[in-house]
């Protein structure tokens, strides 16, 4: 008798998978280059050598933190999800199957590429051992810590896909989850110890609560506690141990509610009823909903397709003056705070990130949908030409964004001009609206050409607002060395975070013209067609990356003829 049959058989399919290895390359490569960025800016900003250290292992440590509290929304948001969409989970308990061989197996087969990576970002954080100021057991509970983070993230996933069927919901609903369980807990321990005041410790409120988020073991490690504080580790510990049980039980609860949940009921629910007459209000009735179809249908008929939806822009106005409201809150209650640089750069790039993953989620469900039902085939079976879906997808996401997107950087400019400087403020105006468009394009083809939407909608916020990042030190190194050897008498009146201005500027748009305007306009453009009718079926790799995938799993390019 074979012990979790499905385990086994995923783990073997996974062996003989290119990605299982290059996975691991890539993400060792990524844990350099930020290895080789944090000492790069470390020695321009003069920090003494002894520093070096324990400034790496912080930063290594936040960036694998990020990635393990992340992989499930990548990994296992829509491994169940999926079989129920396609009718095969009912298949796999028509078998002697458990909940438990199901749910395992599943985490299993979406998880193994994320412990790779984690295996390989830990020899990198190693090398702040060597440099001082970060001893052995700060190291192997760090690894303890993202471990368990990592853990506690797929368990999630799993979780959130067994109640879900549609992907998109269901990844962000992870995310929600995940962003709740580490946020909330803080939130809740500040807002007690403001009403109780400091009788009852407030200090203790928050330590309680924050035990059951895996951030406080983040917060740990970060805290430079000196000898004479005493600080103890049980609340570490503590804090290890629940969330670790909290995972379990989550993979309990799914192994239990699986079994029961894969059935398609005849009868619908009180919650199914209301949902559907909240769709009908928002796609409108009657008279309402054909004047607005023939209105959009008169402009594009993608248009209409992809925006039948009435109240999708009231949506991104929502947003933006609930964002809008806090900050004003925040402006009449602490006063000039909010005008601090220390501020308005957290604050920015967090709207900045939720607004670009709300662009992209829509530039890329809409084909990524229609291409997995076949609609996409049918489409251009019509006299509808490829050149008019993308432009009636582009005029969907103007409708929906563009004037929220308008208002959003004139508050940009004035933030960023009244904490740093005019130039800056139209740098980031201009930035802001080229990483739109190249969101949009870059978006739009890789929700043709991947299998996932999860996946499309990753790799485009990596490939556009990740990748600058990468050469951003380059470019600046670049740029300072011109300017030495071309004009030698100007370098004096650049300072460093004005060169770096330039530079960031410079790689951003350089970024979003590459990838977006001569990548994948170009293809969008010229192999639609051949993409949209050839469903679930990779386009050739190239030279680069079949060598790039032979390397990461041992095979040699003269085995490979051999055999």
């Amino acid at each position: 008798m074979i012990v979790l049959p499905i385990v086994e058989r995923e783990l073997r399919v996974a062996a003989r998978r290119r990605g299982t290895y290059t996975v691991r390359v890539l993400v060792a490569l990524a844990a350099i280059l930020v290895l080789a960025g944090t000492l790069g800016f470390l020695t321009s900003r003069g920090t003494p050598s002894a520093q070096h250290g324990r400034f790496l292992f912080r930063a290594l440590l936040v960036v694998g933190f990020t990635y393990c509290l992340l992989a499930g929304a990548r990994a296992t948001a829509d491994c169940l999800s999926e079989e129920k969409r396609e009718g095969t989970l009912g298949l796999l308990f028509l078998t002697d199957l458990k909940g438990y061989d199901v749910v395992l197996g599943k985490l299993a087969a979406s998880s193994l590429n994320s412990i790779y990576g984690l295996v390989a970002i830990l020899p990198v954080q190693a090398l702040s051992l060597q440099l001082g100021g970060v001893t052995p057991g700060e190291l192997a509970r760090s690894a303890l810590v993202l471990l368990n983070t990592l853990f506690f993230s797929l368990a999630t996933g799993l979780f959130v896909s067994a109640l879900s069927r549609d992907e998109r919901k269901a990844m962000f609903a992870t995310v929600f989850v995940l962003f709740l369980v580490t946020v909330a807990p803080a939130v809740c321990g500040f807002v007690l110890a403001a009403f109780v005041g400091p009788f009852s410790g407030p200090e203790q409120w928050i330590m309680g609560l924050l035990a059951f988020s895996p951030v406080f073991g983040l917060g740990y490690l970060l805290t430079d506690f000196g000898p004479a504080m005493r600080v103890p580790m049980w609340p570490f510990w503590m804090s290890v141990f629940w969330v670790h049980l909290l995972t379990w039980a989550l993979l309990g609860l799914t192994c239990l509610i699986l079994p029961r949940l894969w059935q398609v009921r005849a009868k619908k629910t009180r919650a199914e009823r209301l949902q559907e007459r909240l769709e009908q209000r928002l796609y409108g009735e009657g008279v309402q909903r054909r004047r607005f179809r023939h209105r959009l249908l008169d402009v594009n008929p993608f248009l209409w397709l992809a925006q039948r939806e009435r109240g999708k822009p009231l949506y991104v106005w929502g947003y933006l003056a609930a964002v809008t409201g806090t900050w004003l809150w925040g402006r009449f209650s602490q006063g000039d705070v909010m005008l601090d640089r220390n501020t308005v750069v957290p604050s920015l790039l967090l709207v900045h990130s939720f607004f670009k993953v709300w662009v992209v989620s829509e530039a890329c469900t809409r084909l990524a949908e229609d291409r997995r039902h076949g609609a996409l085939e049918l489409l251009l079976s019509t006299p509808l030409t490829p050149d008019q879906i993308l432009r009636g997808q582009w005029l969907a996401l103007r409708r929906q964004f563009l004037k929220p997107l308008l208002v959003l950087m004139v508050i940009e400019f004035l933030l960023v001009r009244q904490a740093f400087t005019t130039g800056l403020g139209l740098m980031c105006g201009v930035v802001l609206a080229a990483d739109f468009v190249a969101l949009g394009w870059v978006g739009q083809w890789l929700a043709l050409t991947t299998k996932h939407l999860t996946q499309a909608m990753l790799k485009t916020l990596l490939g556009v607002l990740l990748l600058p990042w990468v050469f951003l030190f380059p470019v600046a190194w670049l740029l300072e060395e011109s300017l030495r050897f071309r004009w030698p008498e100007s370098l004096g009146n650049w300072s460093p975070f004005e060169l770096r201005s330039v530079a960031w500027f410079v790689t951003g748009l350089g970024m979003d013209a590459l990838l977006g305007w001569v990548w994948a306009r170009r293809r969008l453009r010229r192999d639609f067609r051949l993409v949209a009718m050839d469903r679930y079926q990779p386009l050739p790799a190239s030279g680069w990356k079949r060598w790039f995938d032979r390397a990461g799993s041992g095979v040699l390019p003269a085995q490979t003829r051999a055999t």
